[in-house]
């Protein structure tokens, strides 16, 4: 995968180590059985790894297209995104071109 879009619950902050690094995949033990209303907000997380968050923490999925919009994607493509609530890190077009999988769901990077 590459990105992924992860409800949490409001002032959610990802499990760090010692040194205040993410831990990788830690949200996945602390968000584990917690129901939809307990989890209201969203944050957009790279999963290459186990996972560790990229962005804020948002109140409502607006908020992640505007954000995704702040950082050069498209409406179009931000809102694609939200809908499918995860992107791969890249594709490999049959022209050979290596494109964001963001991106990739249905417009450009400008």
């Amino acid at each position: 995968m590459g990105r992924r879009l992860v409800r949490v619950p409001r002032g959610f902050e990802h499990p760090v180590d010692r040194e205040g690094e993410a831990i990788p995949g830690m949200h996945l033990a602390v968000l584990h059985g917690l129901t939809d209303a307990e989890k209201p907000c969203y944050q957009v997380y790279e999963d290459v790894t186990e996972g560790t968050p990229v962005s804020p923490v948002f109140a409502s999925e607006t908020e992640v297209i505007e954000w995704l919009a702040a950082h050069g994607y498209s409406q179009s493509v931000a809102r694609a995104f939200v809908g499918q609530g995860s992107a791969p890190s890249f594709v490999v077009t049959s022209g050979g071109f290596v494109v964001d999988g963001i991106q990739a769901l249905g417009g450009k990077k400008h």
